[in-house]
């Protein structure tokens, strides 16, 4: 395949789990999918007690994911970061697969967990050069001398360089705090194991 008609079909890709992520997303507030769950479907009675229900009953999960598909939807619509929300939505396919293929048995369920699935590895493919760093065996973090002096390649460098240069001065100050979070979910993690083991 020459290099026009790979860009089309990338973007025709793009454009259709950027449409299928948006309706998705929208359908949780605003019903447009009569089989799919909705807000409004739980106003009088409960979700039904299986792995979707638990989490439409949870108050928040559900409504974090539909936010991220809505999310997600837009941004591949509308070609803006795609290559960081085709990681962010990779926690929506993944499980959307397992539930519909795995568990459902219906032909329509496998059609739409498959797709979202082969749809998202195949644009991370497609954007693969931008998680080469990421792809490292080994990565070094910025050193604080430098981090913010360099604008980063690409077009939104110059404006991910400016906001490096705000950021620095914040960036020791969070990580003593990261710092205190982790040794103290640490200690707490060692104390239940004490716990678990001495009873």
């Amino acid at each position: 395949m020459t290099e026009r008609p790979y860009r089309v079909l990338v973007a025709s890709v793009r454009w259709l789990l950027g449409t299928d992520l948006l309706v998705n997303g929208v359908n949780w507030w605003l019903k447009l999918i009569g089989p799919y769950p909705s807000i409004s479907d739980y106003l009088h009675h409960p979700p039904p007690p299986d792995f979707v229900g638990a989490m439409i009953q949870t108050h928040i999960i559900f409504h974090i994911v539909k936010a991220t598909e809505l999310l997600t939807g837009l941004a591949l619509l509308t070609n803006r970061f795609v290559p960081l929300m085709l990681v962010v939505v990779v926690p929506v396919t993944v499980p959307v697969f397992i539930v519909d293929d795995l568990i459902s048995h219906h032909l329509r369920a496998k059609i739409m967990g498959t797709g979202a699935l082969v749809m998202n590895t195949f644009l991370l493919l497609a954007y693969l050069s931008h998680y080469r760093s990421m792809l490292a065996p080994r990565g070094a973090p910025d050193t604080l001398a430098r981090y913010g002096t360099e604008p980063l390649a690409g077009a939104g460098g110059a404006n991910a360089w400016k906001l490096a240069r705000i950021v620095r001065p914040l960036v020791p100050i969070y990580g003593v705090i990261a710092l205190a979070f982790g040794v103290a979910m640490v200690s707490w993690v060692a104390v239940m194991m004490v716990q678990y083991l001495l009873r």
